[in-house]
């Protein structure tokens, strides 16, 4: 009996020594080698640690998301290659600064099915996986839209008669490009193509809109008007070099040009003196812009109004502070009209 009970407690020894062993064996993937349930030819990969399993998880998923926006980033730098090589792209102008593609990007999909305890050092390794296939599936499901809304776009900026409203279709249309862009970029890091391929490129889009701004020129007629009249009393040609000067950065032609078609611009400001009773005289600013429609009978597209008031001592300075604040308000309250002008989408 009693070596029947020694052989058992041996046998058992054994066999928790070896179940000790199995556990604290580290995983291959640990080291690098790819998991057979997740093949790289189907999964994208990434490996961390954490102090706990909550943080080693959190770790993989960033990891995971920072290769992916990596490899993207190089991708898109291709795609812009690409365009040029075909003659598309064109340098842009500053309406086009919101269209940049951003590569730093939260991965939707991503899971982290397997961890492991370093039983040494108490770390917890983890591995997060992208399956491509639904990757692919969401990159398709979000550029359906964005396909339709394109085409919408780029019709219209074709086909009105109003060039400014055609500009701002340009826009959109190259926007809605450059996510497109995106997108695509995000397709070939996943080896595959997931969304239907374009007929018109990102980089031909924007040179469709710079022949468009060649096409129109912004003449802009600035007056001091009398507060009590409103007669005209003379012009204010500091407000139009601020007007014009905005409109430059943009990317616009300001002033008479053959060919183009002209889209005026009226700014007014008046200057009133305002009694207070005290040595410090006021004078009070309102100023009003409307950006004109080169299309017989159409109202202005743009109007911004904007008031304010400066004092000093003496009254010439007083006035003359008060109309410097009020044309670099009005200038400033223009600029960002047609910048929202520009952006404003049509609900495609």
């Amino acid at each position: 009996m009693r070596m029947g009970v020694m052989w058992v407690f041996v046998v058992g020894l054994a066999i928790s020594t070896i179940g000790c062993a199995a556990i604290s064996r580290t995983p291959a993937w640990v080291n690098g080698e790819v998991p057979v349930e997740f093949p790289k030819n189907n999964y994208i990969t990434a490996l961390s640690t954490g102090e706990s399993l909550a943080a080693a998880q959190v770790a993989a998923k960033g990891e995971l998301s920072r290769v992916f926006s990596a490899q993207l980033a190089s991708e898109i730098e291709l795609i812009d290659e690409e365009t040029t090589v075909q003659g598309q792209a064109v340098s842009s102008s500053g309406i086009f600064d919101r269209t940049t593609i951003s590569t730093d990007i939260v991965l939707e999909g991503v899971e982290v099915p397997l961890h492991w305890r370093d039983p040494k050092s108490g770390d917890i390794w983890a591995l997060a996986v992208l399956e491509r296939r639904k990757e692919c599936m969401r990159i398709r499901s979000e550029g359906s839209d964005l396909i339709t809304e394109l085409a919408a776009y780029t019709n219209e900026s074709r086909s009105t008669q109003n060039p400014l409203v055609a500009i701002r279709a340009s826009v959109n249309a190259v926007r809605v490009g450059s996510i497109l862009d995106g997108l695509q970029g995000r397709s070939r890091v996943l080896g595959s193509q997931c969304l239907t391929k374009r007929s018109v490129s990102t980089g031909k889009l924007k040179s469709e809109a710079n022949q468009r701004l060649r096409s129109l020129s912004f003449v802009v007629n600035a007056s001091d008007v009398d507060a009590s009249t409103g007669q005209q009393r003379g012009s204010l040609p500091q407000l139009r070099e601020q007007i014009a000067g905005n409109l430059s950065k943009l990317g616009f032609q300001v002033g008479p040009a053959s060919g183009a078609q002209i889209i005026p611009i009226d700014a007014r400001l008046r200057l009133s003196r305002v009694a207070r009773g005290t040595e410090w005289i006021e004078y009070r600013y309102e100023g009003s812009a409307e950006v004109g429609s080169p299309v017989a009978g159409e109202p202005s597209m743009i109007v911004v109004d904007t008031d304010g008031a400066e004092s000093h001592p003496e009254p010439s300075s007083a006035r003359l502070r008060a109309r410097r604040s009020g044309e670099k308000a009005l200038a400033r309250q223009l600029d960002q009209g047609i910048k929202t002008f520009l952006a404003e989408a049509e609900g495609y």
